[in-house]
């Protein structure tokens, strides 16, 4: 046979008409009786009592308390003889960059350098014990340090923010309640309120079980919030890197007043500086973009870069005494050992718990993103609540020993895990590194410049910047998330993180309301010498039968879109035209004379995942104007069980209309009903 004759008798077949009158063999169920044949059954709910006895079960205590601490879970089963040494390497890597990027990202919250270290200790201690993740690096991360300094900046002393000092006597529980007079706290001792702060919120969302809720946090407002923190790190850091007086603002458009103050003092330049910063960021961008991918192909453990500028430049600061000499700012005291545990000053905590709730989000959604990569690549699971709760614990343990919030950092965790760690005894020997630095080693770098710490910081913000790419490739895609991302980025820019994170998340939650809002309602039409019913404007084959309008609708129905199901059924069915002229016969059989007229409607409920009360009393007015109006009768099918007990629940069935009859459990079955009421107005299926 030739092409083009196939393609004619295709053509014809298609031009004939559909024989809707074959027979195919099935028999006739309703709801009622499709539940009887399949054993139906709706599983008694148990009270809360007896759910809250069940859980002190000691099987249940046990598996709690593992929950809790899923340490004790995995150690058991650990082979230190092959992956011991995989954790060790790991651990000392990472921990090798935790004191450049820990010295580095401290400055960003306004707090001495060395605090970055204490922050690389003291709550990854708890992480160990608490977290599920295997391979986060916990510590500091640039956006939340930024964040913390905002709240730092507007209650700390002025001459303590971005200095290094000593810090202040330790609190006793009494004195932390009690204002002292005409006393200002230092910026540590507000961080650690702070970091309280951010503990609390944590601990109580993680009992709550909120972890779901960073599913507000769309990858879309994520990229656009942590590139307009981006933005405020750069003008963070231009004072140390050229060298200019930067003033300290606590009021809302930050970036632009730092810019302000740069252009006002650019006179005030120090050229030594501005050389060192630029030589230091040249260096990192020659190694990070020619060398690395080169020395990456022969060696398996990354060089630490980072920590050999530090140790340049504080080579260079000593010897050529760069402080003194040439107005070089450096790092200053670095007192050696660990802080002494002191409580937070709690009577600030009222001042900055709300504030501190951006924060705790940020802080839990980079932990959790990175986390759930991570996992993903190693195959396991992690948990969210319990990740809110390690995160918590983490930071109201570590807000004792002066420290700043914490969360994952992504360079280092995917360090951590590419380098061949398998567990979080890696954090154990990166932990052992850190307090080696803290006992012994931290004096050294008090001639460090702080131009270095913000060359270093500039640098890794190369991955943060090149998001800006994203943008177009957002747009079109997506026009909403185009907007998410624009709303948050430029209301962060232009007016403060906290107000380009609320902004973003309401954002966020207007679009998921109106997706959610959105439900699409199409006809269907029968495939002949089948009982399939497909969308009639997709698939040619499939005819609308006479008389009667078969309707899908997919999506949630509930009151914010019951309207527009109501307007467009009626549009589908034409319930505003003009009824059909109806005789009635001897029998008492309605019949109607016009063939072009809906008799039946069926309405296919596969695709509803959720009804409400309003939309169930807007299906009853519909099948009430249906007929009152044509004289006809609405049909449900498919529904799902929980769209079944929501209909019973809900009352749309009575003694007028009973589940039998007008429920079935597929749209054939609600077709050969039709048939037998004899609604249809030519001919039978």
């Amino acid at each position: 046979m030739s092409l083009n004759s196939a393609k004619n008798q295709s053509v014809n077949a298609q031009d004939e008409e559909v024989d809707f009158e074959t027979p195919v063999i099935r028999v006739l169920r309703n709801q009622e009786s499709f539940n009887k044949l399949n054993q139906y059954d709706v599983p008694p709910e148990t009270p809360l009592i007896q759910k809250a006895m069940g859980q002190l079960s000691p099987g249940k205590c046990a598996g709690c308390m593992l929950s809790v601490f899923p340490f004790f879970g995995w150690i058991r089963s650990y082979n230190f003889k092959r992956d011991l040494v995989d954790d060790l390497v790991s651990g000392c890597t990472v921990g090798v960059m935790h004191i450049p990027q820990g010295l580095a990202y401290a400055m960003l919250a306004g707090v001495p350098p060395i605090t970055g270290l204490y922050m690389a200790f003291f709550p990854v201690l708890i992480y160990i014990f608490m977290g599920t993740s295997r391979h986060v690096s916990m510590g500091t991360f640039s956006v939340v340090c930024l964040m913390t300094k905002a709240i730092v900046v507007a209650h700390a002393a002025p001459d303590t923010v971005d200095n290094n000092f000593e810090t202040a006597p330790s609190l006793s529980f009494s004195d932390a309640f009690m204002e002292p007079e005409n006393s200002q706290l230092t910026s540590v001792q507000v961080a650690t309120v702070v970091c309280f702060a951010v503990g609390l919120w944590q601990v109580l969302m993680g009992l709550f079980r909120l972890g779901n809720i960073s599913v507000f946090l769309s990858d879309t407002l994520v990229s656009g919030f942590s590139t307009a923190a981006a933005v405020h790190v750069l003008a963070s850091q231009l004072g140390s890197l050229l060298g200019v007086q930067v003033g300290k603002h606590n009021s809302d458009f930050k970036v632009i007043l730092v810019l302000r103050d740069v252009i006002k003092n650019i006179s005030t330049l120090n050229v030594v500086s501005l050389s060192l910063s630029l030589s230091i960021m040249a260096l990192l961008i020659l190694y990070t973009e020619i060398i690395k991918p080169r020395v990456e192909k022969r060696c398996h453990y990354p060089f630490p870069m980072e920590l050999m500028c530090i140790i340049i430049g504080t080579v260079l600061s000593i010897s050529f005494d760069l402080g003194p000499l040439h107005g070089v700012k450096c790092v200053g005291n670095i007192p050696r050992g660990l802080p002494s545990p002191s409580f937070p000053a709690f009577w600030l905590l009222p001042d900055v718990i709300f504030h501190s709730f951006p924060i705790a989000l940020v802080g839990f959604t980079i932990t959790l993103s990175m986390a759930s990569i991570l996992a993903k690549k190693g195959h396991y699971k992690i948990n969210a609540n319990q990740e809110f709760l390690a995160c918590g614990c983490g930071n109201l343990f570590a807000s004792g020993f002066s420290c700043v919030p914490f969360a994952a950092s992504l360079s280092r965790s995917l360090i951590q895990q590419n380098v061949g760690g398998k567990t979080q005894i890696a954090s154990v020997f990166s932990c052992s590194l850190i307090l080696l630095i803290l006992l012994a080693i931290g004096p050294f770098f008090e001639k460090l410049p702080n131009c270095v710490l913000a060359a270093i910081v500039l640098v890794s913000l190369k991955g943060m910047f090149m998001q800006l790419k994203d943008f177009p490739c957002i747009l079109r895609r997506s026009k909403l998330d185009a907007f998410v991302w624009m709303g948050s980025f430029v209301v962060s820019v232009f007016w403060d993180i906290d107000y380009g994170l609320g902004v973003g998340l309401l954002l966020s939650i207007l679009c998921v309301l109106l997706y959610g809002q959105k439900m699409h309602v199409y006809t269907l039409g029968k495939v002949p010498d089948n009982d399939i019913y497909l969308d009639n404007k997709h698939y040619l084959a499939a005819k609308e039968l006479p008389g009667v309008k078969i309707i899908h609708i997919c999506g949630s129905l509930h009151f914010a879109n019951k309207n527009q199901l109501e307007k467009r059924c009626s549009k589908i069915v034409k319930l505003h035209g003009h009824a059909p002229h109806v005789v009635v016969h001897k029998d008492g059989e309605r019949r109607a004379l016009n063939s072009d007229s809906v008799h039946c409607v069926i309405l296919d409920l596969s695709g509803v995942s959720f009804i409400d009360p309003s939309a169930a009393d807007t299906l009853s007015t519909l099948r009430d104007d249906i007929y009152q109006k044509l004289e006809g009768k609405l049909l449900l099918a498919n529904a799902p069980p929980n769209i079944l007990e929501a209909l019973k629940k809900y009352k749309y069935f009575s003694s007028s209309h009973p589940v039998n009859g007008n429920l079935f459990p597929s749209i054939h079955d609600a077709v050969l009903k039709a048939q037998e009421l004899s609604l249809l107005a030519s001919g039978e299926s």
